[in-house]
């Protein structure tokens, strides 16, 4: 190939597109060598144009040709060196076949700084052929689908078709902010300083039997056309508390009293109820008894300057429909401004007081009491993992009593792709494109050899190509774990969980001993020093 010369390969390399980027700077971006001050605009220009995307996977597949390509014959160069020569003449206004037969060949190029060895230019003239014959026998097979990484190729998946685990992953990722490195290193310095142990007071106040029976007099089943949930009698005047999600949909409702002994449900203790007003926000609603009955029990709110972590609680409700269940446990947490998307398909936001108190469906809209059965809260919801449950705080509740009016709350956003792109690389390793618009994929999908399981997933979560975050999912819980390596220097930092399933980790702890990159993610390591995974500018972090 000494027809093929250096000069030839320069004017190669300054071919390009009507404002698009020339083939060596897409060459320079794909090595991430590129200087810092293009990377902004070569980034912008890629989010717009997909043909040029289609040269940056076109110039990958070109270095695979390298190494495994055979020798073209020599009318391919010559047919090359007439392209060029068309190239360098002035453009005409109007683009016309030879300034898309452009286009096409600056695909041809893929790093000439490095790789002018004579069988890879034989390579760009084989390309450069064959997209002559491709514009000359359909201009519409331009638009020709980016060819994958290896054998099997790219595909196009839609969401639907990945598994539960897959699907809980990329819509993690999806939602998730990045860049959070101030943040999580402030939870590491703030964690490192806290004691190892923390006392906890001890259990004080009436028995669990005297609570139940000051408590269950007033809290009601609610019973709608939809469904049964639970609530509170706040006033004599017949006004009830409980969430707004019992009642959604609802035409008709009735409110049903405890009877003095026992816990059936009878029909002369069921009363009409109508609606007064609604806080979708914090899922709050007041009901009001038509007729309320005579020596109504009444629950007096209480203080949340009172409540305590560790504090013990009670709760009463009707999971299930087994009603007037009673259940005890501890405030875990008081939370404010927490978010929560409800199964009614809105984005909720409150303070809220996590206990370990056993709640189920049934629950909802059931008070939450201290000691001296005063409501501490009204239980709401609950997380995926294993004893997390959720009350609106009482300040919450009187804010909510106070309101003129309701809220409205705003229908939770949809932010999942409907598909995802993907390549293969070796015979266990998936790259996703979730946010990035041309390669590298800024997610890796690591499955057992077998590929009948998610083990675990990867991305560069401060820097893109800094591979510093491993998710792997908790088979029982459902929950994902994030392990951070906040410094890149192969060690876990900080591990963080999602166990409310929002996509974003809400309990942070430190490490029990050394934990290190490599051995979370032993497959992509390996991957990256055999060559599997053909990014020089990506880095795993070890």
């Amino acid at each position: 190939m000494k027809e093929l010369n250096r000069s030839l390969l320069q004017r190669l390399s300054r071919l390009q597109a009507p404002d698009c980027p020339s083939v060596s700077v897409l060459g320079d971006f794909l090595d991430g060598q590129i200087v810092a001050e293009k990377r902004p605009s070569v980034e912008a220009h890629l989010q717009t144009c997909p043909s040029c995307v289609n040269r940056l996977i076109d110039l990958r597949e070109l270095v695979h040709l390298e190494k495994e390509g055979e020798e073209p014959p020599q009318t391919l160069v010559n047919e090359l060196k007439l392209l060029v020569s068309s190239q360098e003449m002035p453009q005409q206004p109007v683009r016309s076949v030879m300034s898309r037969i452009a286009e096409v060949l600056s695909t041809t190029w893929a790093t000439v700084r490095e790789w002018a060895s004579p069988r890879f230019v034989g390579e760009v003239a084989a390309a450069s052929a064959v997209a002559v014959f491709i514009l000359f026998v359909g201009p519409t097979l331009l638009q020709r689908q980016p060819p994958g990484s290896q054998a099997g190729g790219e595909q196009i998946k839609a969401l639907s078709e990945f598994s539960v685990p897959e699907q809980r992953i990329l819509q993690s990722l999806s939602t998730a902010l990045t860049g959070l490195d101030p943040l999580q290193k402030q939870l590491v310095s703030t964690l490192e300083k806290l004691p190892k142990n923390l006392l906890l007071e001890e259990t004080r106040g009436a028995t669990n039997v005297e609570v139940y029976k000051k408590a269950a007099p007033a809290t009601v089943l609610i019973v709608t056309d939809q469904s049964v949930g639970s609530g509170v009698v706040i006033s004599s005047q017949g006004e009830v508390l409980t969430n707004w999600h019992v009642l959604q949909g609802a035409k008709q409702l009735a409110v049903v009293f405890k009877p003095q002994r026992g816990v059936e449900v009878r029909k002369d203790l069921a009363f009409a109820a109508s609606l007064i007003k609604r806080d979708q926000v914090a899922d709050l609603a007041l009901l009001k008894i038509q007729a309320p009955p005579q020596n109504l029990r009444v629950l007096p709110l209480g203080n949340i300057m009172e409540v305590e972590v560790g504090q013990d609680v009670h709760a009463i409700g009707h999971p299930g429909g087994e009603v007037w269940t009673y259940t005890t446990g501890t405030i875990s947490q008081v939370r404010p401004g927490y978010q929560w998307k409800g199964n009614d398909g809105l984005l909720h936001q409150s303070r809220v007081i996590q206990t370990q108190t056993a709640l189920n469906p049934g629950n909802s809209g059931g008070p939450l009491l201290n000691d001296q059965a005063e409501i501490i809260g009204i239980n709401s919801f609950r997380g995926e993992g294993e004893g997390l449950n959720y009350a609106v705080a009482v300040d919450m509740v009187k804010a909510f009593l106070q309101q003129a009016g309701g809220r409205a709350a705003a229908p939770v956003p949809s932010q999942r792709a409907s598909s995802y792109r993907m390549e293969p690389y070796g015979t266990n390793i998936v790259g996703v494109y979730i946010k990035a618009v041309a390669p590298p994929p800024d997610t890796w999908f690591v499955y057992d050899h077998a590929q009948k399981r998610l083990a675990y997933a990867a991305r560069g979560d401060r820097i893109a190509t800094q591979i510093d975050t491993v998710l792997r999912e908790d088979p029982a819980s459902k929950s994902l774990t994030f392990y951070f390596d906040l410094d890149c220097d192969g060690k876990i930092d900080l591990i963080g969980s999602d166990s409310a399933g929002n996509g974003e980790p809400d309990r942070y702890d430190l490490p029990q001993g050394s934990l290190k990159m490599a051995d979370l993610a032993t497959d992509l390591v390996q991957a990256f020093q055999q060559g599997i995974i053909p990014y020089s500018q990506l880095k795993m972090c070890r």
